[in-house]
């Protein structure tokens, strides 16, 4: 269960690094104010996500 949490803990972040390259590259002429406020929400959640996975993590290696 570790390991698949971990594995999915590091494609989230690998996602999220790309969204944030993305995003630092985009200018209000390649995407729409509304799509460019949605991707930076989709980024924070992604955040939220990844800080859940991890305590998840801590917290089974913890009950070992």
């Amino acid at each position: 269960m570790i390991n698949k949490l971990k594995r999915e803990l590091k494609e989230l972040n690998a996602k999220r690094s790309k969204l944030s390259k993305f995003l630092a590259k985009q200018n209000k002429k390649t995407l729409s104010a509304n799509q460019l406020q949605l991707l930076k929400e989709q980024k924070q959640a992604m955040g939220k996500y990844a800080k859940v996975l991890k305590l998840r993590i801590k917290d089974l290696k913890e009950a070992k």
